[in-house]
């Protein structure tokens, strides 16, 4: 059985996060955002089916032999025909978007119909398929949902129930997007406002409240202003920026100093965290599980993630590669699947993290594109290729990593990284450069085992630390070894890397050797407003653009500038 798994529309325009999801038998064996083809931050208004296209080429898949598409969302056309069965929210079939969503592709495909699915199930059956629990809960929690902002879900053996849908007018993905809005950090400067939630001072103020045991959402009664029930995600936006402005300093939109905002930016972070514990507890009331998984949006939140799952009380707290929008093509694929009768499977408990979907790129593309560029490249044995890395890291220059599938979502995690020695503050303000980010914000680090220990950090928390999900406070006899991969407030959003982690784990174990540490500074293959690198070629015209990238590496290959 063949299936594919999608999301995003090109006749909506605030449709963002296109991706697609290749399935056989069970088994997801391709995924890829279509922002990586396209060239298009978020591919905001695109459809997905230039990934569909690149994904099926790599894997020698005609188009014919797709048995059945599910789409992430629940917005089929009127008219559309209800599927019974044990799917929960409502499945419906039509073909009479199938042109829409395909332009070019629809009249080869073996099925023209397609199945939508609720979109908050998708992002649940997302988490439950990547991660190896059989039962668990499943917290998810974004920007807007269809009908809601947060759903609670509970799963035993693939079949999903929905415990409890919160309204639209408490998205925690619109107050934290608007708060980042607001301290001019952008919509989509969620990440920005996270760290820059670190240099101010928490004062205890909670923007929204909500009570475990009733299951109720408040708005703080001091504020003034109306209280959020815009029916429409601009107007909701809109009454939380008219509350930021009546409510917060600096009261006006034309404070130029991004500080200013940073006592702001720790209480609404400190909201969203409380709020996350509060679900995450009502949760457990409802159901006495002792597994939780996050999706949603809101799930990038590492802060959050972190105090959950070491405050929650459940044994287990997991994610995914990917918990935004793009993530949900993974669940609409399998529930589309389950519909033809083969039920949701969790990730048996022997694999390795479930990272790299990316099609695989061979060396005649890379020497291609070495020809193509006439670059200069240097081949070399897997042994000496990262000693040189490690060398060259160790000396305090910035490598470009490329190798092999890319990773899906939205964190780099040993596939198309930017990295460097976390030693020197200098060398940080060199991969700023090449990314165009403000100096201010947290870098990210990679590590061993052995990495996690020398730094003496909080213990990695299986199913969240692989994917760079939780934050981990660094011990003080750590602090100086890792110095530019340490936030303001003495953590780092770290990568456990595990063994046999493609090529990325035998690297670190070379800057190890070399250093004494194994760990670096990773973050993504992009410049500023660019999607990560997906191919050879790519790779080289990044490095040509940026003159603060001294290596570029594509295994077994190292290209130098003179």
């Amino acid at each position: 059985m063949i299936v594919l798994g999608l999301i995003g529309r090109p006749d909506v325009p605030l449709c963002h996060d296109a991706a697609a999801c290749l399935v056989v038998n069970g088994t997801v064996i391709g995924a890829l955002e279509q922002e990586r083809v396209s060239r298009r931050r978020h591919a905001q208004g695109e459809g997905p089916e230039d990934a569909v296209r690149t994904l099926l080429s790599a894997h020698g898949v005609h188009p014919a032999e797709i048995q059945a598409i599910g789409y992430a969302w629940q917005d089929a056309p009127a008219g559309s025909r209800s599927v019974d069965g044990p799917v929960p929210c409502g499945v419906y079939v039509s073909d009479k978007l199938t042109d829409t969503i395909f332009p070019t592709l629809s009249v080869e495909l073996g099925t023209r119909e397609i199945f939508f699915f609720d979109h908050h199930l998708c992002h649940a059956a997302q988490a439950y398929c990547l991660n190896p629990y059989a039962t668990a809960d499943i917290l998810v929690a974004d920007g807007w949902g269809g009908d809601g902002s947060t759903s609670l879900f509970h799963a035993h053996n693939g079949m999903f129930r929905l415990l409890e849908r919160f309204d639209r007018c408490w998205s925690l993905g619109m107050l934290y997007g608007a708060a980042s809005a607001y301290a001019k950090q952008g919509w989509w400067g969620a990440g920005k406002l996270m760290g820059l939630s670190s240099y101010g001072r928490r004062s205890n103020f909670h923007y929204m409240t909500f009570d475990p045991a009733s299951g109720e959402f408040a708005l703080n009664s001091s504020l003034r202003g109306v209280e959020p029930n815009g029916l429409n995600w601009d107007r909701l936006g809109a009454q939380w920026l008219e509350i930021f402005e009546n409510n917060v300093f600096p009261f006006t939109s034309t404070s130029a100093n991004t500080f200013d905002y940073a006592p702001f930016a720790a209480d609404v972070q400190a909201t969203i965290e409380e709020l996350g514990l509060g679900l995450a507890a009502r949760l457990r009331r409802l159901s006495g599980e002792e597994t939780l998984l996050l999706s949603g949006g809101v799930a990038l939140n590492a802060t959050m993630n972190g105090r959950i799952a070491r405050e929650s009380g459940y044994r287990n707290v997991a994610g995914t590669v990917a918990p935004n929008d793009g993530g949900t093509v993974f669940g609409a694929a399998m529930l589309a699947q389950s519909i033809l009768g083969k039920p949701v499977q969790p990730l048996p408990e022997d694999c390795d993290p479930p990272i790299f979907f990316g099609p695989h790129v061979a060396n005649a593309a890379i020497e291609a594109a070495l020809t193509k560029w006439s670059a200069s490249a240097h081949k070399m044995e897997s042994d000496k290729l990262r000693k040189e890395i490690a060398a060259t890291l160790a000396r305090g220059k910035v490598v470009a990593w490329f190798d092999g599938s890319n990773e899906f979502g939205p964190r780099a995690l040993g596939a198309r990284s930017l990295l460097a020695a976390p030693t020197s503050r200098c060398v940080l303000d060199k991969v700023n450069r090449v990314k165009g980010r403000q100096p201010w914000r947290p870098a990210a680090l990679s590590l061993t085992a052995e990495g996690f220990a020398a730094l003496d950090m909080e213990p990695v928390v299986n199913g969240l630390t692989e994917y760079m999900l939780c934050t981990h406070r660094v011990g003080d006899s750590g602090m100086q070894k890792a110095i530019a991969g340490i936030h303001v407030d003495g953590t780092s959003r770290a990568q456990y890397v595990p063994p046999r982690l493609q090529g990325f784990s035998a690297l670190l174990e070379a800057v190890g050797e070399e250093t004494g540490l194994p760990a670096v500074i990773n973050t993504s293959l992009n410049t500023r407003g660019n999607p990560m690198v997906l191919t050879a070629d790519q790779a080289i015209e990044l490095m040509n653009e940026a003159p603060e990238i001294d290596m570029l590496v594509m295994p077994p290959y190292i290209v130098q500038r003179s």
